[in-house]
């Protein structure tokens, strides 16, 4: 019991318990924010200019770090106190977003010929109903 005792009179406790309510009440709520106006501001920039604002996407990395290393902090995952009790973090420069239609990567372009022999059906070639494993036929799928 005198373990318990000991563990509330420990300064460095109450320290820390210091930054975690300068941390989580009012520095990261505070990021996030500023956080929200980036996202807003990135918006706006791909809408007018068609492509992202390379600053914002950099500070927006970085405060996304930041929030990151104090939420670490506040539940005990790190001893190290984030900015500005320690260096601001550095991020690398990540890919960029642009509206044009030619950069987009992740489009494949389909075959209309495609062979649909895969694909599951309900009913078989011939048209009589499938059976289930008691012998019941299958309801037919509307096509």
């Amino acid at each position: 019991m005198t373990d318990g005792k000991e563990n509330i009179k420990k300064t460095s406790t109450w320290i820390r318990f210091a930054y975690m309510v300068l941390f989580g009440a009012i520095l990261i709520p505070l990021g996030r924010f500023v956080l929200a106006f980036i996202v807003v501001g990135q918006f706006l920039m791909v809408l007018v200019k068609g492509r992202d604002n390379v600053n914002l996407r950099k500070l927006g990395n970085a405060l996304g770090q930041w929030i990151y290393q104090g939420i670490l902090f506040l539940t005990f995952n790190s001893e190290a106190k984030p900015f500005p009790f320690d260096e601001w973090p550095d991020v690398e420069l990540t890919p960029g977003y642009t509206s044009d239609p030619e950069s987009d990567s992740d489009i494949v372009e389909s075959d209309s010929d495609a062979d649909d022999s895969d694909i599951p059906s309900f009913v078989s070639s011939d048209g009589e109903a499938l059976k289930d494993g008691d012998g019941k036929d299958l309801p037919k799928a509307d096509v």
